[in-house]
């Protein structure tokens, strides 16, 4: 009876655990289906109810920096420029014009030029193409050919822009660099006028004067030295003509005027006949015999009248034994001679004191010259420094207006040029939504959704094992 039963009560379990085994069973493949049917649904709808997206595709090219350029100005100076570019090593000017393409500002003209709403025209995707100076821009529309109209309008806007902002940074470069180059301007000007007010001053024009002056003091020291050494050879001949008359220059002078008077010479005459008949007569009479005394009376008168003639015509008086050597006696043709060698000497005396003259008035003009020179140079030196200013005036204006006309002529330095490498293109297929794209992320949906019911159905078996593992290892 009580096996009958447990029988009975077995059977019961068994009918029950089955009964339960397959509720569990319908309710797993209930929530499978809805699960899976729910991702699937969710996929079918999304590709349904998404409208088609087409992207046009702008590729441009970013320029690098233009060559720094030198300028050498000749006399003046060099003006430099740095490469036409104000990025560094460490930044990327796509950078920027990545931010700028997705500004408000590109995006509101863009929409603008298609007269569209701003929010209609959407957001473009920029991509920096790594070790290019490329950009990949993407707009994307509903229309393959509003696609393309927006890419265009996009870039038009971004280099309009760019042009704007050239054009506002060079106008204020100019702003800033007018300042400095007024400055440059007023200092040229002040070293221009001080130095030329110091000309009209001085009289100091350039150093060219230095080098006439001393070229005028080196001839007149070569005729200096020429004088010098023709007044000693000179002086030497005189001094042989004094030693050889025993006559000095002005007692040859006082001869030769003696020479020359008419009224003298017959006086002496007279005084040379008395005195060749005094001579005459005395050897044979005595002192005091009539003609003797007659004869001697004429000499002593033509003696006193020689003697007055020759102060009247010398200025000074003359005594009898300085007349003697003063007359030159032409008689016997000696006198002749002698007169030549008291010319000779008074000529050479004269030639002598001409260069005694002309050596006194050389030394006097190197003087001058000398004196003149020690002016020169100090007005040299501050010629030279208030030039010097000038030239360094000229140069800082030159190289600071070679400068701006350098900056002026590159107009990319802070946003480098752009290019279209690949026109906007016209997309043929839409790119989204992708069906493949999605079913296969629907697929691997379900996958994930049946693998995490196996899991739940296979937990209690897998808690059992799990449970008798760790009793084991206690054990």
């Amino acid at each position: 009876m009580s096996s009958s039963s447990e029988s009975l009560v077995t059977t019961v379990e068994e009918k029950t655990t089955k009964k339960r085994h397959w509720l569990r069973w319908l309710k797993y493949l209930l929530l499978s289906t809805l699960c899976n049917g729910a991702v699937w649904g969710l996929a079918l709808t999304y590709l349904k109810k998404t409208p088609l997206t087409f992207t046009s595709e702008l590729i441009i090219h970013v320029a690098g920096g233009s060559p720094g350029v030198s300028v050498n100005l000749p006399s003046i100076g060099q003006a430099n420029t740095s490469s036409g570019t104000s990025f560094g090593s460490h930044s990327d000017p796509r950078e920027n014009y990545k931010l700028m393409a997705t500004s408000g500002t590109i995006l509101k003209t863009a929409s603008e030029s298609l007269e569209i709403p701003e929010s209609q025209f959407g957001k473009p995707n920029i991509e920096l193409i790594n070790n290019t100076t490329l950009l990949l821009l993407e707009v994307n529309a509903r229309d393959p050919k509003v696609a393309e109209s927006k890419a265009w309008a996009l870039y038009q806007a971004l280099y309009n822009r760019l042009n704007v902002l050239r054009s506002q940074e060079q106008t204020e470069r100019d702003k800033a660099v007018q300042q400095v180059l007024e400055d440059t301007r007023v200092k040229l000007t002040d070293a221009q006028n001080k130095l030329s007010n110091y000309k009209l001053r001085s009289g100091f024009n350039s150093s060219d004067q230095i080098k006439d002056l001393i070229g005028n003091m080196g001839n007149l020291q070569t005729k200096l030295i020429d004088a010098i050494a023709q007044y000693r050879q000179t002086n030497d001949s005189l001094q042989q003509l004094v030693t050889t008359l025993r006559l000095s220059p002005q007692k040859a002078a006082d001869a030769l005027v003696l020479q020359t008077d008419q009224e003298f010479q017959k006086i002496l005459i007279e005084y040379t006949d008395a005195t060749t008949i005094l001579t005459n007569l005395l050897p044979n009479r005595g002192v005091n015999y009539p003609d003797v005394v007659e004869a001697r009376q004429k000499q002593q008168a033509s003696l006193q009248a020689l003697l007055q003639r020759g102060q009247k015509l010398l200025g000074i008086p003359v005594e009898q034994l300085s007349l003697e050597r003063l007359i030159l006696d032409n008689t016997n043709g000696s006198g002749v001679k002698r007169g030549d060698l008291f010319v000779q000497l008074v000529k050479t005396n004269a030639e002598l004191k001409g260069l005694e003259g002309q050596i006194a008035a050389l030394k006097q003009q190197i003087k001058d010259l000398k004196a003149e020179l020690n002016v020169l140079t100090e007005k040299e030196s501050i010629h030279d420094n208030l030039d010097r200013d000038l030239q360094i005036a000229q140069a800082v204006f030159a190289s600071t207006l070679t400068k701006i006309d350098l900056s002026k002529g590159d107009p990319f330095a802070s946003f480098p040029m752009i290019q279209i490498i690949e026109e906007p293109t016209l997309p043929e297929k839409p790119s989204a939504p992708k069906p493949k794209l999605v079913l296969a992320g629907a697929f691997v949906g379900s996958l994930f959704v049946t693998a995490g019911l196996t899991l739940l159905w296979w937990r209690e078996p897998l808690l059992k094992i799990s449970k008798q593992i760790v009793k084991k290892a206690i054990e």
